[in-house]
């Protein structure tokens, strides 16, 4: 599942490195963004277990956080402090599901990772048996725009 990454998230696929790169992130934020980027570190490691150590969904889908996510919202945070400048254009994503995404704000790339979790959250236990949706898909494209949204971060 993760070998479908684009080339440019290729340093952030292996989930130690990921992992590292969210807490190098966090260790160099404060308050209330230091608090979304270690509920985002949390959510990578439920995608990795996921996606790396086939532990089955319903074994982690309560581990996806968004408490922090909407404390913040409801108090008016902005999720564009985590990076003020808009998504870059990054070659490698061209042709990709992620391709979309250039130009677009942090925030639009915050608020659509935590509205999959929460989809995710929602549906899965009501649903789980059924053929139509692929579960490891969807954590896969949370687990992506995560990394996309770390490499944003850090550019």
């Amino acid at each position: 599942m993760l070998e479908s990454l684009p080339a440019i998230l290729k340093a952030f696929s292996n989930g130690a490195a990921a992992l590292a790169a969210l807490a190098d992130w966090r260790a160099k934020t404060r308050g209330n963004a230091r608090a979304l980027v270690e509920e985002l570190k949390e959510n990578a490691r439920c995608c990795l277990l996921v996606l790396e150590d086939d532990v089955p969904i319903e074994q982690v889908i309560e581990r996806f956080a968004t408490s922090e996510y909407d404390r913040l919202g409801r108090a008016g945070f902005d999720f564009n402090s985590l990076r003020r400048s808009r998504i870059e254009r990054y070659a490698s994503l061209e042709g990709t599901e992620l391709a979309s995404w250039r130009g677009k704000p942090t925030e639009q790339l915050v608020v659509s990772i935590y509205d999959k979790i929460k989809d995710l959250r929602a549906h899965y236990p009501h649903a789980k048996e059924s053929e139509r949706r692929r579960w490891r898909v969807r954590v896969a494209n949370i687990h992506k725009r995560i990394l996309l949204l770390l490499l944003h971060a850090h550019a």
